[in-house]
């Protein structure tokens, strides 16, 4: 079974930086630039990757942790939508606020975004004439873990157990990673282009 490639718009509400402090909590400026074979500039997420404990396939086939691998975590996306979402099935009395999923965009108006396939590509433009030369292209969801929950926790001090009961609350609506595919500028207010491939169901 083959879905043809199509396409969807939407808006680039927010763009943030996650500083090197030691905190996953991003920063929203007015504009980012993406560099190729490198990531957001100024982002702890940038640059060489090194394995870890998250790299189970490699780890499994014989690999140390510590080897130099393909950064595919140079950005990372949210939506306004999912975003909303988590928030109710965690209870929380507000929304979660941009930047504390340590994310680069918050998008609105794209459907199902963390369930965006492998290959779709983020376009960007100001308007109709100005397009923007960044190229983003997505890599995969981004699992969810307890970090987050702990930075949501501080600021619901009163309600219990939030770190744990995130993992679960943002399974499937924690957004995307992926790694930057041409350089250039991305700016609060964009419109997005996500364009999604031709996919063809793998059966061996």
């Amino acid at each position: 079974m083959v879905k043809e490639a199509f396409e969807l718009h939407g808006r680039v509400e927010s763009v943030l930086v996650a500083g090197k402090s030691g905190s996953i909590v991003s920063t929203p400026v007015k504009k980012i630039q993406v560099v190729r074979y490198h990531g957001v500039k100024g982002d702890s997420h940038a640059g060489v990757r090194l394995a870890d404990a998250r790299e189970n396939e490699l780890l499994s086939f014989g690999f140390s942790k510590g080897v130099e691998i393909a950064n595919y975590r140079e950005f990372s996306a949210v939506s306004v939508e999912e975003l909303a979402a988590v928030s109710m099935a965690m209870d929380l009395p507000k929304p979660i606020a941009h930047g504390w999923l340590g994310e680069n965009l918050v998008l609105s108006g794209v459907p199902k975004l963390t369930e965006l396939p492998t290959g779709t590509f983020l376009f960007f433009r100001q308007d109709e004439r100005q397009v923007r030369t960044a190229v983003l292209v997505v890599w995969g969801e981004n699992t969810p873990c307890t970090l987050p929950g702990e930075v949501i926790q501080q600021h619901f001090p009163d309600l219990p157990k939030l770190a744990s009961h995130f993992p679960k609350a943002a399974m499937g609506k924690r957004g995307i990673v992926g790694s930057v595919y041409c350089s250039g500028y991305i700016h609060e207010g964009d419109t997005v282009i996500v364009k999604i491939p031709q996919q063809r169901l793998y059966e061996p």
